[in-house]
């Protein structure tokens, strides 16, 4: 009977393999096709800063060719950017050793029409969604760099905007998004 031992394990082993790779790869319930639904197309922005003028200007969003920040790295085999938040980070505070699943999609703004100069400036935008799921509940994260202007909002996936708001860049002031 002991030299019969070892079968169980390696009966194990055969009937469940998967417990030998380690944890399986997250299972997104979503991809680039209904990220670049809730994001790609025309955009208009009106921006008054506190004590400023009104300008007004259209864009064109769409996927970007490739990232922003050439210093992420790629998931291999995919269109999207992962990134694993909280992971391999050094923190002097006990944390809890969570990683958050999330994608990351660059953008591409174009100038379309307004505000010729802040088509001229800097444009650029980063789309994430964090978690496997991406819903009107669970809806993904806009920012987007205008100019001089940062730009933050919520997205769902049919493209409805919740809160859109100046972003943290220092700019105050209101802001009208609507997508044409």
């Amino acid at each position: 009977m002991p030299k019969l031992i070892w079968i169980v394990p390696l009966a194990f082993f055969f009937l469940n393999p998967a417990i030998a790779c380690g944890p399986a790869e997250p299972q997104f319930q979503y991809g680039a096709a209904e990220m670049r639904a809730a994001v790609e197309g025309d955009w208009s922005f009106t921006i008054t800063p506190d004590g400023g003028t009104t300008t007004q200007v259209t864009l064109h969003i769409d996927q970007a060719a490739t990232a922003a920040d050439a210093g992420v790295a790629r998931a291999p085999g995919r269109g999207l950017l992962r990134a694993a938040y909280a992971c391999g980070t050094r923190t002097l505070v006990k944390s809890a050793g969570a990683c958050i699943d999330a994608t990351q999609m660059p953008l591409a703004l174009t100038f379309v029409s307004g505000d010729a100069t802040l088509g001229g400036g800097h444009l650029s935008g980063m789309f994430t969604v964090e978690g496997l799921i991406f819903t009107t509940v669970a809806a993904g994260a806009l920012s987007l760099t205008i100019g001089p202007y940062d730009i933050e909002s919520m997205l769902g996936p049919d493209g409805t905007l919740g809160a859109p708001r100046l972003g943290p860049g220092g700019t105050t002031g209101t802001l009208v998004v609507s997508r044409l």
